[in-house]
């Protein structure tokens, strides 16, 4: 009997696959007859299919060199996250290409902060605890900016996938996930709540690392290309993830203080997780669910 089962785990590889095989069979002391010809010649080929099978997958799993990337202007705003010495929280600081001015968002209180050789300004603006769940119109303010700067990237991303520029995306991978934490704070912190966002897109720091010369980054970009279904997902994804994020930030963003009873971002929340969900190779929801009950 031959048994072999390809396996996706949530994790494998970090964001690879992983492979189940089991060889069953005897040859030795058997009579030569048509049927064992036959099944010797099955296993030939079915040994030929997984060893070429598992030469395709090592690429993704244990890449043997480093690949090339070709450096690029990433648009994204640069976000930093602060948290105090019981790992709680503190805030989110918003960069857009300049050290000397920046905005800092938290769970109540938010900042604008300038430094420069002839002035310090370090203003905050204080919001009541018992509406700060609302998006105040600073916070309102650096969010728009900052999805626009994230829906400029999501188009380079998905014509990058597309076109197959790999190299691009590696040199991207190093940007992207640490953006996606990052995003993830900021927007909590402006709806004063830390489940405002599905917790997958607090993005976990065994997915990526920091660094341009990063094999998760190899073996993450290795399954896209070796896997053009996946890519096409992807970029299904980041074209809805876009349109949802402009629909909200047009809806809920332009209008400061908005009634949280008739916030419309829904949509945008469910096209982000789906995003990230496919962006690290991440199990659905669904089967999440189906695992636990």
């Amino acid at each position: 009997m031959i048994q072999y089962d390809l396996i996706t785990p949530p994790v494998g590889c970090r964001g690879g696959v992983s492979i189940v095989v089991n060889l069953h069979g005897s040859f030795n002391g058997a009579k030569s007859t048509p049927h064992l010809y036959k099944f010797r010649r099955e296993m030939k080929v079915h040994k030929a299919a997984i060893l070429l099978l598992l030469s395709g997958m090592a690429a993704v799993c244990f890449p043997e060199k480093l690949q090339k990337r070709q450096p690029f202007t990433v648009p994204l705003a640069l976000i930093t996250t602060l948290f105090d010495s019981d790992n709680q929280f503190v805030e989110a600081f918003v960069t857009f290409g300049s050290a000397s001015e920046g905005w800092a968002v938290g769970m109540i209180d938010d900042r604008y902060v300038k430094d420069t050789r002839r002035e310090r300004v370090d203003h905050f603006y204080r919001e009541r605890p018992f509406s700060a769940f609302r998006l105040s119109p600073f916070e309102a303010k650096i969010m728009e900016r900052v999805c626009k700067k994230f829906e400029e990237t999501l188009a380079i991303y998905e014509k990058d996938v597309k076109y197959g520029r790999w190299s691009r995306l590696l040199y991207l991978d190093c940007y992207f996930p640490p953006f996606f934490r990052g995003f993830f704070y900021l927007y909590c912190g402006a709806h004063n709540s830390m489940s405002a966002l599905p917790k997958v897109t607090r993005i976990d720091d065994s997915l990526y690392e920091e660094s341009l010369l990063s094999p998760t980054s190899d073996r993450r970009v290795t399954l896209w290309r070796l896997n053009p279904e996946q890519a096409v997902k992807l970029r299904i994804a980041a074209k809805e993830l876009s349109f949802q994020m402009k629909e909200w930030r047009m809806r809920v963003l332009t209008i400061p203080e908005m009634d949280p009873r008739h916030d419309r971002s829904k949509k945008f929340r469910e096209a982000y997780e789906l995003f990230i969900r496919l962006y690290f190779n991440l199990p659905p929801a669904s089967v999440i669910k189906r695992r636990i009950f």
